[in-house]
């Protein structure tokens, strides 16, 4: 298994972490923005507007992880509108929008490429 890295993206002495993937975590689907319109004729009209990774949404399990790292999680979604993200996929900005205290998961929309 790999590691998830979070950072923030300005100085902050406690705002680095590396948390181990875990059951629970997901890095977000992949898909290509199509959007699909029928015609009068009866046949369809496709629009491909392609790819982009800030159409992911990283969902982390905190489940089983100490005390000390979910604080460090909670004070890094009340303190920096934007973090970097790196896991088996590339490195990413993004922007931590929930932490879900009853199922342990920590939400972070990916906005770009690092």
């Amino acid at each position: 298994m790999y590691h998830i890295g979070l950072s923030a993206r300005v100085f902050d002495p406690e705002g680095a972490m590396i948390l181990p993937w875990r059951e629970g975590t997901e890095a977000g689907s992949l898909r290509r923005r199509l959007t699909r319109a029928r015609t009068l004729d009866g046949g369809v009209a496709v629009t491909n507007r392609g790819f982009t990774d800030a159409d992911r949404t990283l969902t982390l399990s905190l489940a089983g992880q100490s005390e000390a790292m979910v604080e460090r999680a909670r004070r890094m979604l009340r303190l920096h509108g934007t973090i970097t993200v790196t896991h088996r996929d590339g490195a990413f900005t993004g922007a931590p929008s929930e932490y879900n205290d009853r199922r342990q998961e920590l939400t972070v929309l990916i906005t770009g490429t690092a």
